[in-house]
């Protein structure tokens, strides 16, 4: 399933650009049909597999929690997916630009990275809020202990007998 459609790509990236890499013949292919475009539809579903891939070794999300993911994880998926589209399409074309590029490049890598290591980027619907911003306080578990080892109990005849509890 693909995190973005080529609507997606076409809101976030001019589609002039789009329309240059998508094609091999040196035509810009016309905006109203990049929607349906194989090469743009192959793309968006390689960058969404990388997702997949860096989401499933870090192991923090299953396959139903991707599917239903809040409104702002979802966006912040889409984005990462057409970010990595448009870093396959222009390696696809040979028009990567180690110095322009390298900006995005670094930033998709890590932020898949991130996800690989297991980091929690996506709020999950379950989640009312981040896990940095909830306090929890640790007590300390009381143990029952039948003869105490105090001062009072080892030593015989010195010191009052304790309360018995059972009076």
């Amino acid at each position: 399933m693909p995190y973005a459609t080529p609507t997606d790509l076409l809101e976030r990236y001019d589609a002039r650009l789009i329309g240059d890499l998508v094609r091999d013949d040196g035509v810009q292919e016309p905006a109203n049909s990049l929607p349906a475009n194989t090469v743009l539809l192959a793309v968006l579903a390689d960058a969404s597999a990388a997702v997949d891939a860096a989401v499933f070794v870090g192991n923090r999300y299953t396959v139903t929690q991707m599917a239903a993911l809040s409104e702002t994880a979802a966006a912040f998926v889409r984005r990462l997916t057409c970010d990595l589209a448009l870093v396959y399409l222009k390696r696809r074309r040979g028009r990567f630009d180690q110095e322009r590029d390298a900006a995005l490049l670094n930033e998709v890598n890590s932020t898949l990275q991130s996800l690989r290591n297991g980091t929690d980027l996506l709020l999950l619907n379950q989640q009312s809020s981040a896990a940095a911003s909830t306090l929890e306080l640790v007590r300390p578990e009381l143990i029952p202990v039948v003869t105490r080892q105090t001062i009072r109990n080892r030593t015989r005849n010195y010191y009052p007998d304790p309360p018995n509890p059972r009076d």
